[in-house]
């Protein structure tokens, strides 16, 4: 591929390659869609246009013919109309025919149709008219090639467009097969190419920032041993590759002039730190036997004085704990007192709940017995609703056979009546007694539901409460034998209170003589503490020096560098 000097026209290159193709591509498929589409616009705007015309004028030169017949062997003015409205049609078929075309051979049947037409008017309407019927049949028949010449002529012209129509129509589907094959070829060829091109680009970019960036990974390990990167470009990742061997030249000398620096500085700091050694080893030898004398004594005054302190705040730390163990023995009664209180309630409140699971129990079951005796009052108002049905039947039956009776049935025919009318007031009232019964035990199931929910938190709540008291008699437990505790411990507190006075007394008078004791020997030592110290820091100074020179050569040694 060519050599740019920017990543950006290597990527424009190949993208322009790419996009080329594309609209290569694109504008063979533009110019079939553009060939297909003036086809089709030639077919439907003018051929279809054409044949449909064709057919017409043929249609109506066929119904003018048989109008012309009709009217002069029937003499009916109507088909003189027909023949009239069709030539009218014709003459506007023509019209549309002469805007859309003006071939030779149109014109030469719309000149035989207009001079036939002319001929018809005259010739036969005319004569016709006139009264003289047989030769209105002989000018007719006269015509008649002429007008199946004319006739076939439209036909023979809608036929040829049909013809021409489905030519063109098969060439447009071979055309557009062909287009399809093509179109698919030409797309996989785009998409190889693009693939191609795009592999290659990316390629070449790739591999130069791959060599670079595994460069700069060793860098970043401390490995700079490796020959500078060639150059073979001239874009942006040339000037990459030319920035790393720029580092690696800097950082390749920095590191060796660190390197000898360091090493001198090492060998400085080493006879530095051997003459503080000699100096420190003298000193040493002449603060020792002060330094044994007054350590004694110090630490015999400190440790007396340490003693002394920590006995006062373990004196005022004791009295401050009896206080508080008294605190918390009024305190732990309380407890034990409410505790017990708490225990005879919920004993209480156990007894309680009790008493209402027996209520609620036994609210269940007469809820559920006057659910029984209000179905058993159900079926007894069924049971009278059929006997009202019945009576009220045997009523209509007794009134039938009163009818039949005639006037001897006049008496009964009255207390069927009644007896009617009392079924029907009975019906009337079992209906109202059915809807009171309905609704006492839609209310009873209700109740029922919710004295079984009831009875179910009343359970729940039975059970939570004998675990309460179950945890009420363990707290009261432990707080009694937790009260024993307190009182032991409270004895036992006293009698160490007492004891530490004694205590304190004494060793406040071993810290007075001890710190006597060890002020003359701290003030002969100081001066030779002193110089030891100033010879310490000397020591440490130069071990410190040391110590951070074999550092810094330890740190350069991880680096790999090349002789340049």
């Amino acid at each position: 591929m060519f050599q740019f000097k920017t990543i950006r026209m290597n990527i424009l290159f190949s993208f322009s390659i790419v996009i080329i193709i594309v609209a290569a591509y694109s504008t063979y498929n533009f110019i079939h869609t553009s060939t297909s589409a003036n086809q089709t616009d030639i077919i439907v705007n003018e051929e279809l246009q054409l044949l449909t015309i064709d057919n017409d004028i043929a249609q109506t030169m066929a119904l003018r013919i048989a109008a012309v017949r009709g009217y002069v062997l029937s003499g009916n003015p109507k088909y003189k109309t027909i023949f009239t409205e069709n030539m009218e049609l014709a003459s506007e078929q023509g019209a549309k025919l002469h805007e859309i075309t003006s071939s030779d051979i149109y014109e030469k049947y719309h000149k035989m149709e207009e001079e036939w037409n002319t001929y018809i008017q005259t010739s036969v309407f005319a004569v016709y008219d006139a009264g003289d019927t047989e030769l209105a049949i002989k000018n007719l028949v006269a015509m008649d090639s002429t007008a199946t010449e004319i006739r076939l002529g439209f036909k023979d012209l809608a036929t040829n467009r049909t013809e021409k129509i489905n030519t063109t129509g098969q060439a447009m589907i071979d055309s557009n097969e062909t287009a399809k094959w093509v179109t698919v070829i030409l797309g996989l060829l785009t998409v190889i190419l693009s693939i191609f091109i795009a592999s290659i680009s990316a390629t070449k970019i790739s591999k130069n920032i791959v060599t670079v960036t595994t460069r700069m990974k060793n860098i970043a390990q401390g490995d700079f041993s490796e020959p500078l990167l060639e150059v073979r470009t001239k874009d942006e990742i040339a000037q990459l590759t030319e920035a790393t061997n720029t580092v690696v030249r800097t950082m390749n000398r920095m590191l060796k002039d660190i390197q000898v620096t360091s090493n001198e500085v090492a060998a400085h700091s080493e006879d530095l730190m051997q003459s503080a050694v000699e100096v420190k080893s003298g000193t040493e030898q002449v603060s020792t036997t002060v330094a044994e004398i007054a350590s004694g004594t110090e630490s015999q005054a400190s440790n007396a004085a340490d003693v002394a302190s920590t006995m006062s705040d373990f004196s005022t730390k004791m009295s401050d704990v009896n206080k508080r163990n008294n605190q918390i023995q009024g305190a732990s009664s309380n407890v034990l007192a409410l505790t017990s209180e708490g225990q005879s309630l919920m004993d209480a409140s156990t007894q309680q709940m009790t008493t209402i699971d027996t209520i609620v129990k036994d609210a269940v079951i007469k809820v559920e017995q006057l659910g029984k005796e209000t179905q058993e009052i159900s079926q007894i108002v069924q049971v009278i609703h059929a006997i009202a049905d019945q009576t009220n039947l045997l009523s209509l039956n007794a009134a039938i056979e009163a009818a039949r009776a005639g006037e001897h049935g006049k008496g009964f025919a009255v207390v069927a009546d009644e007896v009617r009318k009392l079924a029907d007031q009975v019906t009337y009232s079992v209906g109202g007694i059915t809807k009171i019964v309905e609704r006492i035990l839609t209310g009873s199931n209700l109740v029922m539901t919710s004295l079984e929910s009831g009875y179910k938190e009343v359970e729940r709540g039975t059970s939570q409460i004998a675990m309460t008291g179950d945890t009420f008699t363990k707290i009261s437990n432990a707080l009694n034998e937790m009260s024993l505790h307190i009182s032991d411990m409270s004895s036992k507190l006293e009698d160490v209170v007492a004891n530490t006075a004694t205590i304190n007394h004494a060793v406040d008078e071993i810290a007075a003589v001890s710190q006597q004791s060890a002020a003359g020997i701290e003030e002969t030592s100081a001066t030779v503490e002193q110089v030891t110290g100033s010879m310490d820091e000397i020591s440490s100074s130069a071990a410190t020096l040391a110590q951070m020179a074999e550092n810094l050569n330890a740190n350069v040694r991880q680096f790999k560098l090349f002789n340049a």
